[in-house]
């Protein structure tokens, strides 16, 4: 699981001052192009953060 903050870090530099709401829109923008026609490979885990799960499973 990656956080937020994590993503945030990793993708952009911390002096650019982004936030949640940008990673979230990054992250719809990702399941619309990844998850259109197969089962959801991007899961929100709430509170946590995201990951990545073949076949849509859920645990």
């Amino acid at each position: 699981v990656v956080s937020k903050q994590q993503i945030i870090d990793r993708v952009w530099s911390a002096e650019t001052g982004r936030d949640a709401r940008v990673v979230e829109t990054f992250i719809s923008q990702l399941r619309r192009k990844v998850d259109a026609r197969n089962p959801p490979l991007i899961h929100t885990i709430r509170g946590v953060g995201y990951t990545i799960r073949q076949g849509g499973a859920r645990s």
